[in-house]
């Protein structure tokens, strides 16, 4: 028989901002149904576990989603990586670990986000001077700024026109 099994995240996506908790959706099958998942922060230690179930049920691929709340939380900022798989119910003796068609997100955690700004770089600015020009809707540092948007590879230098999240706490 040629059935395959598959899963596709499609919430969140790469370089997405998260918090403590957040929403983890895609479409998949896994072991009657059953799609898990993990957060690992860089060093590979486990920050949260969950799973969902599938829509396909225990044949077919289905849409999936579920709420994943992180156990322990890192420092604002951090990138971390989504494992998204098919439950593995034969593990640790036979099959892939952590499970079938395993599927690798980067994102980005906040503990204490409640959303971003969306802040349009205009001419003079600089990070420390849209820190202070923004500090009414919030407190955030430079470092934080820099750690939520990947494009930002040198702090000293941002280009008109680029468009920057900032990062809200609750």
């Amino acid at each position: 028989m040629g059935l395959v099994t598959d899963v596709r995240v499609r919430q969140p996506a790469k370089n997405d901002l998260v918090g403590r908790r957040f929403r983890v959706a895609g479409v998949g099958a896994g072991f009657e149904g059953t799609i898990g998942m993990r957060l690992l922060d860089p060093r590979g230690r486990v920050l949260a576990t969950g799973s969902a179930q599938s829509s396909g049920g225990g044949v077919g691929v289905g849409e999936f989603a579920t709420t994943l709340e992180l156990d322990r939380s890192p420092r604002a900022g951090t990138r971390c990586l989504l494992e998204v798989f098919g439950d593995n119910p034969g593990l640790p003796d036979e099959g892939p670990s952590p499970g079938f068609d395993t599927r690798r997100v980067e994102v980005i955690v906040f503990p204490d986000l409640a959303g971003w700004l969306l802040y349009r770089v205009e001419p003079g600015d600089t990070l420390s001077g849209i820190v202070r020009k923004l500090r009414d809707f919030g407190r955030f540092t430079v470092p934080q700024v820099v750690a939520a948007n990947p494009r930002i590879t040198d702090p000293d230098h941002i280009e008109v026109g680029w468009r920057l999240r900032i990062p809200l706490k609750r």
